[in-house]
């Protein structure tokens, strides 16, 4: 293969043919070498050889330099080969990052055979922070980003693709404020696409709402710059906050126990379905995104299987409470966000993801983070500090979104029979943070009403929860007449 070539030539053709053909090309979208740098181009040429040797690949890592990053070993701020020996060797996993490359750059070299002849089950895609740091708007970087996902598809119909959001920097704030926009718009485009998840794992980079610059390795150069790149910490931490939805993707084990992912806290990194249970949940999602054009709520819920089995729409499989609901809504309008199974990331992933969009509804009753209490092969449990984070973050987002909305958030129901049972402690705790932390904050009502379901002696009457955690009719009604007596609902 030819690797020499004449870019401004190419690309000055590429645009005047665009402009006769009446298409809406970008730089972004316009598929560009760097042969004229001679490491870029050597690298190219290697990874040539290593896709023509390693044609078992299973996973693909493909960006620009944080991801290439991982084949550096240098002691203490960037030391990533442990992290990829742990997560990505045994994966027989291949680095495809270019430090310095753009979405143009990566359709160049797709293009031209990096991933040819391989049948990779997933690809990592962290791209787009060159695009905006050179001045691309937030609609060009995007529609460079889902060129690249339309050429992975191409080229690989039979991979997952695991696409990153742009991560956060100090680099300036106006990057900062068109990368969160690339990501609102990956996230609204790639809501429910076939074969591709998206993921933002931002939240992992921030300490008490603010970037946490000390796991960036930038500032600790010999010339210091802004934080953009993550350090060995930092790099670890992301490659935890993917882990989960890589496994899943992926349909291997995790190559780390999930209980032991630390470092990050699961319940603020936005993931889809971690369950299964006994219903779809991505068409529950679509279900969500129809019913939202069909009414326009006053009251929307949010929230697990506790508020999914209770009533309205969009329709459940089963129904746990329907005289409750009746009485406690009536032909009130209500949107019901409930999904059975979800945990605060559950929730966040999909608020991010349309379901919450261009909604006001006059109130919104969040009932969330039981399920972060208990830990499966698929998520490790969180502690309470962790939970009230979770319910923290999808606040705030609700807020943002409809910000004159009542927001009634819950305490989280017991669970269990004996007040000894096992979760009983944590969800005590859950609820104290959380009734802290909630107060004074303007048109929010933190209401608790865990006490109402037990008796005297602690214990959990069976015909108030059959199960120990879902609420039976008789249990809904608890739940109506206390949003009754807060004003939020009127009861028919």
């Amino acid at each position: 293969m030819k690797l020499r070539s004449r870019p401004s030539l190419k690309v000055g053709l590429l645009l005047a043919f665009c402009a006769i053909a009446g298409t809406a090309q970008t730089p972004a979208t316009l598929p560009t070498d760097r042969l004229n740098e001679p490491w870029w181009a050597k690298r190219h040429a290697a990874v040539l050889e290593k896709v023509q040797s390693e044609k078992d690949t299973e996973l693909i890592l493909l960006g620009d330099s944080i991801t290439q990053n991982y084949e550096k070993a240098d002691p203490p701020d960037e030391d990533f080969q442990p992290t990829w020996r742990h997560f990505y060797s045994s994966r027989k996993a291949l680095n495809l990052g270019f430090s310095g490359d753009t979405t143009a750059h990566v359709l160049w070299r797709l293009e031209h055979g990096e991933v040819d002849g391989l049948r990779p089950r997933a690809v990592v895609l962290l791209i787009g922070t060159n695009n905006t740091a050179r001045g691309q708007s937030a609609e060009e970087t995007s529609r460079g980003i889902e060129s690249v996902v339309a050429k992975l598809r191409e080229k690989l119909p039979q991979s997952a693709i695991l696409l990153l959001g742009l991560l956060p920097s100090e680099v300036s704030p106006e990057k900062s404020g068109v990368d969160a926009e690339v990501n609102r718009r990956l996230a609204r485009r790639y809501e429910s696409e076939e074969m591709v998840a998206y993921l933002d794992i931002s939240p992992a980079f921030f300490q008490d709402n603010r970037l946490n610059t000390a796991i960036f390795y930038d500032p600790r150069l010999k010339t210091p710059r802004k934080p953009l790149h993550p350090d060995t910490t930092g790099q670890r931490l992301m490659a935890e906050a993917i882990e989960p939805t890589l496994t899943r993707l992926m349909e291997d084990g995790p190559r780390q126990y999930l209980a032991g992912l630390s470092a990050v806290n699961t319940a603020l990194i936005p993931v889809p379905r971690l369950e299964r249970d006994s219903y779809d949940w991505d068409q529950r999602h679509r279900d969500v995104l129809a019913a939202k054009s069909q009414i326009e709520p006053e009251i929307v819920l949010v929230g697990d299987s506790i508020t999914h089995f209770w009533g309205g729409l969009p329709k459940a499989n089963h129904v746990n409470g329907p005289n409750a609901w009746a009485a406690a809504f009536g032909g009130t309008p209500v949107l019901n966000l409930g999904f059975g199974w979800d945990r605060t990331q559950n929730v966040l992933w999909r608020l991010q993801h349309g379901e919450f969009d261009g909604l006001h509804p006059k109130t919104v009753i969040l009932n969330i983070g039981t399920n972060n209490l208990t830990g499966t092969v698929n998520a490790r449990a969180n502690t309470p500090e962790e939970v009230v984070q979770g319910i923290l973050a999808i606040h705030e987002k609700v807020r943002a979104s409809s910000p004159g909305s009542r927001l009634v958030v819950m305490g989280i129901f017991p669970r269990g029979f004996s007040p000894s049972a096992r979760l009983r402690a944590p969800i005590a705790r859950v609820n104290q943070l959380l009734a802290a932390a909630l107060a004074g904050k303007p048109d929010t009502t933190f209401l608790d009403i865990g006490a109402r379901f037990l008796q005297p002696d602690g214990t959990l009457p069976k015909r108030l929860m059959n199960d120990g955690t879902h609420p039976t009719e008789e249990g809904y009604a608890i739940w109506v007449q206390a949003l009754a007596e807060a004003g939020v609902i009127r009861p028919r």
